[in-house]
């Protein structure tokens, strides 16, 4: 049996989280249920990276579901999968997933990670987000170059 992916909200939780992000030099907003962090970037000359954390609960836990679409027009799937392909081959912290866009028959990227938030502190939060963030940094720009040369 698969575990069952429940999008909770938790407004204490979420407050302490926002103040964890604050306290670690992030401007977060929030929309709805999901935090956002945007232009963020590190070490590569942009700062090309948009994050939206949303809480989750996968069998009675909570998890923060960190995902950085790329800043990308739709392309077809072949050329999304490639993508794909490319960035997880290329990271250890940041898996990428075609994301399929209905109204326009295509696909864009994520990448995404998930992070236990039953027992997080600062530190971790901000190690995690600080490594996701330099790995989609790194490699976004190479990723959107494939569609250019195509």
């Amino acid at each position: 049996m698969s575990i069952e992916r429940i999008d909770i909200s938790d407004h204490a939780f979420e407050a302490e989280i926002l103040v964890m992000l604050e306290n670690s030099g992030f401007a977060p907003r929030r929309a709805d249920d999901v935090i956002h962090l945007e232009g963020l970037g590190i070490g590569h000359g942009d700062s090309s990276v948009d994050i939206q954390i949303d809480l989750v609960s996968m069998d009675g836990h909570r998890i923060l579901e960190v995902v950085a679409p790329l800043r990308m027009p739709p392309v077809d799937f072949e050329l999304a999968t490639l993508m794909c392909t490319q960035g997880n081959s290329s990271c250890v912290i940041a898996k990428f997933k075609p994301i399929e866009v209905l109204k326009e028959n295509a696909h864009i990227v994520h990448a995404m990670f998930t992070l236990y938030a039953d027992a997080t502190s600062e530190e971790v939060l901000k190690s995690m987000l600080y490594l996701f963030i330099k790995e989609v940094d790194a490699i976004d720009n190479k990723l959107i170059s494939m569609i250019k040369t195509r």
